[in-house]
């Protein structure tokens, strides 16, 4: 059996694993990387880019089609489903060979294989070729996450489908339930309602997106409810045969039948495979990993970042904890201090948030307040033909700190990093409303419901 020693092993080349082994490379440690299916993880691949991928696609096809407001009229409009797919795989082909670039610039070893503990320096790898033994000073578990089934619906990948599947774009059903009111649910129900699909989501939540702030989230919720997407809160399958479906909404039940069906109930940390109990790794009453501010878990030299160690599950998470494991190896950072993880949904329009919602602020015990400033008074986005959406502010009372963003319009993804950075920076909601904004444009959204905690905003009557 062939032998490795190294200074840091990874386990798991998704956005935690890889970019610690680019910034280990960087910092010239010695870095061996090991991914069991593909560079990139999940969220390159089946994830956050393919799925990015189809959502633009499909809200150009969309907008096409309602252009004749604006003197655009456009004749047999179609979209071509294999056309569609080979664009998706190229943007993603793009990004992996990418970043197979980067690894193999920064001189970093990519093992494609299972990783399993022996003990707390030691993995074995199983490959294709035969099993390799990593002997590491460190090791970063990045394994991730995947999709959870009900207890009483589980994936089959052709009837009942997880994001997984309904990436793959394999057809547009004529009817598709999504199952869960997150944001992987409402993307998939955007992507597949503009393509022809006739959606219903349920959420059994009082509100879609659980836990972010009510009243954008209901602002969000109509918007979708226009595009056609029927969204039932309050709801849960009682029952399904074949294809009909007993559907609790409200307290009653409705019967529904569907072609397709989609589960977005939530994810599962990848830890069950790891051997993670040979070396006692202490896991929460979730199965997620346990670690302290300096990313280690409960044995010293074991670090884990990402989804495996829990909420959020996001992406650009994983990244920066990535790197700061690997500084905090390499003595540079202390401890991961990381306050505010800004969060996205990318429908139309999008909705980003950071911070505390008004309702967590509340339960708190904050004393609050709060500015709010309607899409439908932005120059901008009415010249974009956008009229659903808010900025909102939640602000601490006594000094001024602002406790929690909220943005529903287009470009939300980006606006809200002024936000976080904002609040990074401990700057108060009036620094945002003293900083000049360009105009016209959609960030003057955070402008002016900066300006309307006071009561200043210029365009709405406060």
């Amino acid at each position: 059996m062939e032998e490795i020693k190294t200074d840091l092993a990874i386990i798991g080349a998704g956005p935690g694993g890889y970019v610690a082994a680019i910034r280990a490379g960087q910092l010239g440690i010695k870095t061996t990387l090991i991914e069991r299916k593909y560079i990139g993880g999940v969220c390159l691949n089946v994830g956050c880019i393919p799925t990015k991928a189809l959502l633009h696609a499909s809200e150009l096809f969309s907008s096409l089609k309602k252009s004749k407001e604006m003197g655009i009229e456009v004749s047999d409009l179609k979209f071509n489903l294999e056309n569609l797919n080979a664009w998706k795989k190229k943007v993603v082909n793009k990004l992996t060979s990418g970043i197979s670039f980067l690894l193999k610039n920064y001189n970093i070893n990519v093992i494609l294989g299972h990783a399993e503990f022996i003990d707390k320096n030691s993995l074995l790898v199983k490959t294709s070729s035969g099993n390799i033994k990593i002997e590491s000073k460190n090791i970063i578990i990045a394994t991730g996450s995947r999709p959870m089934d009900l207890i009483n619906i589980k994936r089959d990948g052709d009837f009942i489908w997880n994001s997984d599947d309904a990436v793959e774009m394999k057809e547009i059903p004529k009817k598709l339930l999504v199952i869960g009111a997150g944001a992987v649910g409402l993307e998939f129900a955007s992507i597949y309602s503009r393509l022809g699909s006739e959606v219903v989501v349920i959420e059994i939540a009082p509100n879609i997106l659980p836990g972010s702030d009510k009243e954008c989230a209901n602002i969000l919720k109509r918007a979708l409810e226009k595009q056609g997407i029927k969204i039932f809160t309050n709801s849960k399958v009682i029952s399904y045969k074949d294809k009909k479906f007993e559907i609790e909404i409200e307290g009653k039940v409705q019967v529904f039948e569907f072609d397709k069906v989609l589960l977005a109930v939530g994810r599962k940390p990848n830890t069950d495979s790891l051997g993670l109990e040979r070396i006692n790794i202490k896991l929460d009453d979730k199965g997620f990993i346990v670690v302290n501010n300096k990313l280690q878990t409960n044995i010293e030299n074991i670090y884990a970042i990402g989804d495996v160690k829990g909420q959020p599950l996001l992406a650009h998470k994983a990244s920066r904890e990535g790197i700061v494991a690997v500084e905090i190896i390499a003595s540079i950072e202390k401890e991961y201090d990381v306050r505010y993880i800004p969060n996205v949904v990318y429908t139309m329009p999008e909705f980003a948030s950071v911070g505390l919602s008004e309702e967590e602020a509340v339960k708190s015990g904050y004393k609050i307040k709060v500015g709010k400033f309607p899409i439908s008074a932005n120059g901008r986005a009415l010249t974009m033909n956008i009229t659903d959406g808010i900025a909102k502010l939640v602000v601490n009372k006594d000094n001024g700190e602002i406790l929690g963003v909220h943005i529903v319009s287009p470009e939300a993804s980006s606006l809200i990093s002024e936000a976080t950075l904002g609040m990074e920076s401990c700057l108060s909601y009036e620094d945002i409303a003293l900083t000049v904004h360009p105009h016209p444009s959609i960030s003057e959204i955070l402008m002016e419901a900066s300006d309307n905690v006071d009561k200043k905003a210029i365009h709405i009557v406060n």
